[in-house]
């Protein structure tokens, strides 16, 4: 339509300088040409509007038919099995020294989703069971719960919070009074910073509240009470570590405060001290072994010791552990565990030294 109109414009301007032409005819075509102008841009104009409207609308039903997916659907979900089979010298870790063999199965499932580009939310349950051919009192089984999340503050910063829910539970004790079995609620917050592409560091700190099911505080007088037991602990953690070409250092200090309602003696009130470190080192694309050591001083607050009640008890408690692992796919793995355990203590009774040794079978998907 405008390549017309321009057309009839250029011809009636031709007319208008040809002096034959009859210049009132010629002014009344231009009037009539004019209107007829204006009425196509109008036109014109309205054509590109209902065009627009029409790809807008079609854009939105595009962007309305397309679905949205949810936590669930941009999450993934990991699977983590082990059965373990072993010998441990020391069961009770006292000076008995009970030796027998064990097993234990182990199960995990985690869950992680992006929320933001920044935030990632994180589910995490296991579970655990222990059986002893003949100390059938330690049997146990625990099942724990953590919900949480991870936010990406900078390049170097992230931050990660959650909240764990763990139950303990003893299969045979409930035979004997009383049994450990408790309820464990727990915050933990952590500040994790990479320094470099290698090095990174991390301060931590768990706040727990640990109820016992079947212990009941005691008074001044060890009198037993109706009350439940319930342990208050504070954990603060700093971890440094660095990653070379088959290594990955750690080392890391803890501060444990432990507050229990049980006001005999404040018996189960201490500070801890501990300092650790670990090494793993990867041999080939299927050997790998880890070294692991950590050593404890255990200040009680007010537990006196039996032979002298002037003196309050601690204890000084060290861990070591070896283990090689023999990945034979990108599922399946084995690994064999040695770990010795000591304490030295000022209360006679509570010193004791042991060590077990494993074989376990891990399956992941």
């Amino acid at each position: 339509m405008l390549a017309d109109m321009s057309f009839a414009f250029r011809r009636l301007n031709w007319m208008l300088d040809d002096p034959e032409c009859d210049k009132g005819e010629a002014m009344k075509t231009n009037k009539i040409l004019f209107a007829v102008g204006i009425l196509a841009v109008f036109c014109c104009s309205g054509l590109a509007s209902v065009d627009a409207a029409e790809k807008f609308q079609l854009k939105t039903k595009k962007i309305y038919l397309e679905p949205q997916k949810t936590i669930l659907d941009k999450g993934k979900f990991s699977f983590l099995t082990a059965l373990t089979g072993g010998y441990d010298n020391n069961t009770h870790l006292n000076s008995t020294r009970d030796a027998d063999g064990f097993g234990q199965t182990f199960m995990k499932a985690s869950f992680r989703s992006p929320l933001s580009v920044k935030t990632d939310v994180l589910v995490d349950y296991e579970m655990m069971n222990l059986a002893y051919a003949g100390e059938r009192d330690l049997d146990l089984t625990r099942n724990g719960i953590r919900l949480g999340g991870e936010h990406k503050l900078s390049k170097e910063f992230t931050l990660s919070a959650g909240y764990s829910l763990d139950s303990v539970a003893y299969w045979h004790a409930k035979n004997s009074d009383p049994h450990d079995d408790y309820l464990e609620n727990a915050l933990d917050f952590k500040l994790r910073q990479q320094l470099s592409s290698k090095l990174f560091h991390a301060v931590s700190y768990n706040i727990m509240l640990r109820n016992y099911l079947d212990r009941y505080t005691r008074t001044d007088f060890a009198a037993n009470t109706d009350k439940e037991r319930a342990d208050w602990r504070n954990v603060l953690g700093y971890e440094i570590g660095r990653y070379f070409q088959k290594d990955l250092l750690r080392v890391n200090a803890q501060y444990t405060n432990n507050n229990a309602n049980d006001t005999y003696l404040n018996y189960y009130d201490y500070d801890a001290y501990k300092l650790g470190g670990s090494l793993t080192h990867l041999f080939n694309k299927t050997w790998s072994g880890f070294l692991s050591y950590s050593w404890q001083f255990r200040d009680y607050r007010s537990r006196t010791l039996l032979d002298d009640d002037t003196r309050t008890q601690s204890d000084k408690a060290s861990l070591a552990t070896a283990a090689l692992f023999y990945t034979m796919s990108k599922s399946l793995s084995f690994g064999l565990n040695y770990t010795y355990r000591q304490n030295s203590s000022n209360e006679p009774v509570d010193r004791y030294s042991g060590s077990l040794i494993s074989l376990s079978t891990y399956y992941k998907f």
